[in-house]
């Protein structure tokens, strides 16, 4: 089965999710592309959001359907309830949510 992600799946996390974590959205390790598993610019993103510091030269565009005024704040709540997981470990973590985040935007550098 082809992993997917919809804006509805991304606006589902509840506020227990978000204060407790969630593994709900996160692409089994069999699912995760080699590229992500490995690290790329997807990775270090969900590395840097979820260690609190800027990716500097780069550039962010949504996808469609994830690309409207209310759609960072659910986004980054998504992201964040999956980050801050205790299980699974962190490096499937890290790919899960750097793959998530290749379903909702497209970054390159700049």
């Amino acid at each position: 089965m082809t992993y997917s992600l919809s804006r509805a799946d991304v606006d589902s996390i509840t506020e227990a999710e978000l204060e407790r974590s969630t593994v709900k959205l996160l692409p089994k390790w069999d699912e995760i592309p080699a590229d992500f598993r490995n690290g790329n610019l997807y990775t270090r993103m969900a590395e840097a959001r979820l260690l609190d510091y800027p990716m500097s030269d780069i550039s962010i565009s949504f996808l469609p359907g994830f690309d409207d005024e209310g759609a960072c704040t659910t986004i980054d709540r998504c992201i964040t309830a999956h980050l801050n997981a205790f299980a699974p470990k962190h490096e499937h973590r890290i790919a899960g949510v750097g793959y998530m985040i290749s379903k909702i935007c497209r970054i390159t550098s700049a």
